[in-house]
């Protein structure tokens, strides 16, 4: 869904620095518990690359919460792969000490060529079951879902062009009837030209627009259309700034600034929003040796109370240094501090979460392995 809704929302802004640099989240969704840092874009892959070369099976993950009033509150987390790198149940669990008490399942199921055919989720708040149907490219074609009582609850149809591309997502309700549709239409190379979002009567309701009109010119609204409007310039140092305005959800102009070296690493990238540009979040990568430091700064919340964060990764990308500060009033302050240790495998074997200097939670992840 975030896909698709690429060109009118301002989260998926920030969802592109994150999967710049980010925790092990190549396994479709399931935000995996191994710490470690892929320097790429995401890999929407059902194949965990990092439980492949260490031939893990199993996961499990013990956090301690403790109280300020002296009463610790525990959980726990499952997740259990097969030999190629699939995970297939994951568990959690609450726990009071007294009693444990499964609080979210999911599972899924494969078939011979690792194509996934079905999945499961339940949580407190919501239970629901997908079906998959693909065609000869390995490209899914039709979601299928299903409730808690086993009663449809709707589905995703998509269809794409010769050259592999979504050229129509159509969403449909419980009574199977269309609720609405997005249509892609790309230029003679490829990129993304146009989206046209219909309503259920198949009525134009939004046309986002990608094709800039001169180089350098600010986007207009029009009444029924939003163009999104990315530049690239090349600086004398060989890096490259590339310059994106557009519109968010809401209908508010929005401008992303990025800059990468001549080894196309990111520098830095920043976001702005309204017509007064006002800084919302930005974040700059630091490269030394092999070591990265990120540094972000936050005012989506309160630009008054900015939110400050420093990760540090080592030359293997394991997370070393994890540091957030919350500005509370003009002398207060909360600062949260993450310590990392790993096994000589490069393992994350114990996280310790500290609040203002006081341990706030402790987790320790065991492995289990394949032969």
């Amino acid at each position: 869904m975030k896909k698709l809704l690429l060109s009118l929302t301002l989260l998926i802004v920030f969802t592109k620095v994150h999967s710049q640099i980010k925790y092990s989240y190549d396994n479709y969704g399931w935000n995996n518990i191994l710490y470690h840092a892929h320097l790429g874009k995401p890999n929407y892959s059902y194949n965990d690359s990092f439980a492949i070369a260490n031939k893990i099976y199993q996961i499990s993950k013990s956090t301690v919460y403790y109280s300020t009033k002296g009463k610790a509150s525990y959980s726990r987390e499952i997740i259990d792969y097969d030999t190629k790198g699939r995970s297939y149940l994951r568990l959690k669990y609450a726990d009071t000490g007294l009693k444990q008490k499964i609080y979210l399942m999911a599972n899924r199921n494969y078939d011979e060529q690792g194509l996934l055919q079905s999945s499961y989720y339940r949580s407190p708040f919501i239970t629901r079951s997908e079906f998959y149907e693909y065609y000869d490219s390995n490209k899914i074609t039709k979601s299928t879902y299903f409730n808690h009582k086993s009663k449809y609850s709707g589905q995703t149809n998509i269809a794409y062009n010769a050259l592999g591309k979504e050229s129509n997502v159509s969403y449909f309700n419980h009574k199977q009837h269309l609720a609405s549709a997005y249509e892609y239409y790309y230029h003679g190379n490829g990129q993304l030209k146009q989206t046209v979002l219909m309503d259920k009567k198949g009525k134009v309701k939004q046309v986002t627009d990608y094709t800039c009109d001169d180089i350098g010119k600010k986007v207009q609204k029009l009444k029924d259309t939003a163009r999104i409007c990315s530049i690239k310039s090349y600086l004398p140092n060989g890096h490259i700034v590339t310059t994106t305005n557009g519109f968010n959800y809401i209908g508010k102009p929005y401008k992303t600034l990025d800059i990468h070296d001549s080894l196309h690493q990111l520098l830095k990238y920043e976001v702005y929003l309204g017509i007064k540009e006002e800084f919302l979040y930005g974040t700059t990568y630091t490269y030394s040796n092999g070591h990265l430091i990120k540094n972000e700064l936050n005012n989506h919340y309160n630009h008054k109370k900015p939110y400050q964060r420093i990760t540090e990764y080592n030359e293997v990308g394991r997370v070393t240094k994890d540091e957030s500060t919350y500005q509370i009033s003009n002398s207060k302050q909360n600062i949260w501090k993450n310590t990392f240790t790993y096994n000589p495998n490069g393992l994350l074997t114990i996280e310790q979460s500290f609040k203002n200097g006081k341990l706030y939670s402790e987790t320790k992840y065991t492995y289990k392995y394949y032969q």
